[in-house]
């Protein structure tokens, strides 16, 4: 019974938090915009990601296949999650990231 008084007081606290929150967004309403547009991006984002990761991997299992024996193939795509890892850091972030991630 002692420990549920703490988490109450934590639980208004956060509850006051959120109100001032939304005091902030009705006040500001340009602000409620960005919010509101930033919300329905996020579906949007998260569909590109999973189309993005699709690739990715369609792709490494062909770079996979096309490179066995090679030097490439073994020092890039020896497998799939390798050949993931290749494409995400030197086709879709910045050129040189391999190599200081190794």
């Amino acid at each position: 019974g002692q420990t549920a008084a703490p988490t109450g007081i934590l639980r208004l606290i956060r509850l006051l938090r959120l109100s001032r929150m939304a005091r902030m967004l009705r006040s500001v309403p340009e602000l409620l915009i960005l919010v509101k547009g930033m919300a329905s991006a996020t579906k949007s984002v998260c569909y590109v990601m999973c189309l993005l990761l699709m690739f990715m991997y369609v792709f490494a299992i062909a770079l996979t296949q096309i490179t066995i024996n090679t030097e490439l193939g073994d020092d890039f795509f020896a497998d799939v999650l390798a050949s993931m890892k290749t494409l995400l850091l030197n086709g879709v972030l910045l050129d040189n990231l391999s190599t200081i991630s190794k």
